[in-house]
Parts: C-alpha cells; sequence; structure tokens
C-alpha cells in the first residue's frame, strides 16, 4: 500500500484497512475494502475532524494494525452487538462502531477508488447515480 495519510501514520492506515476488509470483505461482484483501495480517501473524511479526535483515532488503528485477525474479528463483533447491550464498555464499542462504519461506509460507498483499482466503482455496483433517469 502506498498510500500515505496527511493525518495518521501508515500503520493506522493499514489497520483502517484490516478493519475495512472485516466490515466490507467483498463477495460477489463487491470488491473488499482494500481491492477497492478506498482507504485512499480517509482523508477526506478525517480533515474535518478535531486534531484530538484524529490522534486518538490514529492512536487505536495502529494498534490494532498490529492485532491478528481473531482480534479485530472479536472487536468488530463487539462493536456491533454493542447497540443491544448496557456493558461497562457498551458505550465505548458504540463509539467506536460509529466511528469506524462511518470512514470505513463513507470512503467505501463514495464512488472513489484507490489508483490502483480498475474495476467497477461502488455506485455503478448498487446502480446509483445522482441524475439517472429510468425509462
Amino acid at each position: 500500500m502506498s498510500f500515505r495519510s496527511n493525518y495518521i501514520s501508515p500503520a493506522a492506515v493499514r489497520g483502517l484497512s484490516r478493519i475495512g476488509d472485516i466490515i466490507c470483505p467483498g463477495d460477489g461482484e463487491f470488491p473488499s475494502y482494500s481491492k477497492l483501495g478506498c482507504v485512499e480517501h480517509a482523508d477526506i473524511m478525517l480533515e474535518h475532524a478535531p486534531p484530538a479526535d484524529i490522534k486518538d483515532l490514529g492512536m487505536l488503528l495502529a494498534i490494532l494494525s498490529y492485532m491478528p485477525n481473531s482480534v479485530l474479528r472479536w472487536a468488530v463483533k463487539q462493536m456491533a452487538e454493542s447497540h443491544e447491550s448496557e456493558s461497562a464498555l457498551s458505550t465505548t464499542f458504540r463509539q467506536l462502531d460509529f466511528g469506524l462504519r462511518g470512514i470505513i461506509f463513507g470512503t467505501y460507498y463514495s464512488g472513489r477508488s484507490g489508483k490502483d483499482y480498475d474495476g467497477p466503482d461502488t455506485h455503478a455496483l448498487v446502480g446509483f447515480s445522482i441524475n439517472r433517469i429510468e425509462d
């Protein structure tokens, strides 16, 4: 991966891409998060965030980039299940879920792909067009 973020470290970019692949693994005609290369557009999502939040997110993603896949899958599962739970960590996992899914889905369904991706973009795959006129 050659993308270098203006806001987060290369390790944090790897962490975001790995979590993106768990949330958007690709199936059928849809590419995985990393194959689509949309992590290259993460800076668009981060440029208006408070610097302290970016620093904390970068640290978390960098730590997660070194975790085994089983730990990442467990964390994503806990994030998803936190909306139905009132455990001690539910609030933290809910915040992570909203934040990470926002960045991941925001970049995945943006219609933008990485410079090395040569397949159809997600707008084409879901049949989305702002000016589309149906016959």
